[in-house]
């Protein structure tokens, strides 16, 4: 299928950027009803959340999100509470991703795994791209109609980034949300080294681990984040690989245990990483080939993506 395209123009005010949306606003209306009927159970903590994105979310995005509310027709506490399901829900989500160096530099791929009805959230998938303003440069999400945040950006000539779930033993944090960190790295970091240390320093609400590659050989990392703390994994032998384990930051329980989701990382990281092991991919239909593995991919994977930073190449392919 081929994707959508949404532009974001940074240079107008918060309240216009997302002109873009109009003609998804039926798709981004489905979307935040299926969010909100998961997020039901936190409707008493309304009041909770107001307050909290009053100290942790910018006056920018939220000025985005009380526009998005009157594109869509919906409360501007909805649409918050929506862009807010990775920090509650984020046991829902199962990701593989991998980096390897190839010949135009670190190739990034990565499977997004997240259970919705009718298979939504693949067939809504859009790609957003953002220019202008104060961002540093021109960058790509792929994302949702509705949907502010970022779980996988792309900086052309900069970095990638793309975000797995995981779950420690640690309690979240009153801290900024990961999806709009990700999304300010991209806006205002200037390389990989920069976005590295943004996203390994800066507290945020909820565990999560990130995958940046940059433009230069051997330029890959995973960061294990809880909400406080951190540990970098570099590549060996050429790539590295993540799923939704810890495997370098210690003290921090054993997040698989409850979640089917997160039970599958090991199977999933061996797989992959047995595949890199025989033969690092070379291009986009080498790294798509490893993400379509039977043991890589999931009946519930809703996108899967490469991103190439030194070329700003981005193939995005919705699993049939």
């Amino acid at each position: 299928m081929t994707v959508p395209e949404i532009s974001l123009d940074l240079s107008l005010p918060a309240a216009e950027r997302w002109a873009g949306l109009a003609p998804h606003a039926e798709s981004a209306s489905r979307l935040m009803e299926c969010y909100l009927r998961d997020l039901g159970q936190l409707g008493d903590f309304g009041p909770m959340v107001e307050a909290y994105a009053d100290a942790f979310v910018g006056a920018d995005h939220r000025g985005e999100i009380a526009s998005i509310a009157r594109l869509v027709g919906r409360r501007e506490a909805d649409v918050l509470l929506c862009n807010l399901y990775y920090e509650a829900f984020r046991q829902l989500i199962g990701c593989t991703a991998f980096a390897c160096d190839g010949p135009e530099g670190p190739i990034h791929a990565r499977n997004l795994d997240w259970w919705t009805d009718d298979q939504m959230l693949a067939r809504l998938t859009c790609i957003v791209r953002a220019r202008g303003g104060r961002s540093v440069g021109p960058y790509q999400i792929v994302s949702w109609p509705g949907f502010v945040g970022a779980l996988s950006g792309l900086a052309p000539g900069r970095f990638a980034i793309s975000l797995n779930a995981v779950i420690s033993s640690e309690r979240p944090s009153l801290a900024a949300p990961v999806v709009l960190l990700i999304r300010d790295v991209l806006e205002r970091c200037v390389d990989f080294r920069e976005a590295v240390s943004a996203l390994e320093r800066t507290p945020i609400a909820a565990d999560c681990l990130l995958l940046v590659t940059g433009t230069r050989s051997g330029e890959m990392a995973v960061i294990e984040r809880t909400s406080t703390r951190a540990a970098i994994r570099g590549p060996e032998g050429g790539f590295v690989a993540v799923t939704n384990d810890y495997r370098s930051l210690t003290g921090v329980g054993d997040g698989r245990v409850g979640s089917p989701l997160q039970e599958t990382a090991c199977r999933r990281f061996d797989r992959a990483v047995a595949c890199l092991r025989g033969a690092l991919p070379a291009n986009a239909a080498d790294c798509l080939a490893i993400l379509s593995d039977a043991s890589v991919r999931m009946a519930i994977t809703v996108q899967q993506m490469v991103m190439i930073p030194r070329t700003g190449e981005l193939v995005v392919q919705i699993p049939a």
